[in-house]
């Protein structure tokens, strides 16, 4: 089995312990492995979707000009499969919701674009509507 290094901050690595310990892993490589299986999942998940979708991204990031600009920009880029945006100001951060309904294509473009702007954390999620 290859070995990987991997530098993390002080508070990461003691938040990773903490939250290792509560879940009952025996170790670090064993959490570390169960973390980049579910990472894959989620990923490929999305690679393999196609066709029409009802989704939702979630964005949180610092209030910044430079950064509202890029976002901003990017909405009206992608304007045609934006139905809602509701957004809160907490502190100095502003966490955004939008409801995305159009070719997945499309939304995973605009996720991608999102997710490439420095100091944007964001997530992504499919509605299944039965």
């Amino acid at each position: 089995m290859p070995i990987i290094s991997l530098q993390i901050s002080d508070d990461l690595l003691e938040r990773f312990e903490n939250v290792r310990n509560v879940s009952g892993f025996s170790s670090k490589s064993e959490a570390l492995r169960d973390s980049i299986v579910t990472f894959i999942e989620r990923h490929e998940k999305f690679e393999n979707l196609e066709g029409y979708k009802l989704m939702t991204v979630n964005l949180v990031y610092p209030f910044k000009e430079i950064i509202i600009d890029q976002i901003t920009e990017l909405y009206s880029q992608y304007h045609q499969i934006i139905k809602t945006i509701t957004d809160w100001r907490i502190a100095e951060k502003k966490i955004e919701l939008l409801l995305l309904v159009g070719e997945f294509g499309i939304i995973k473009d605009l996720y991608k674009e999102l997710a490439k702007i420095k100091d944007v954390l964001c997530s992504i999620r499919e509605i299944v509507i039965d």
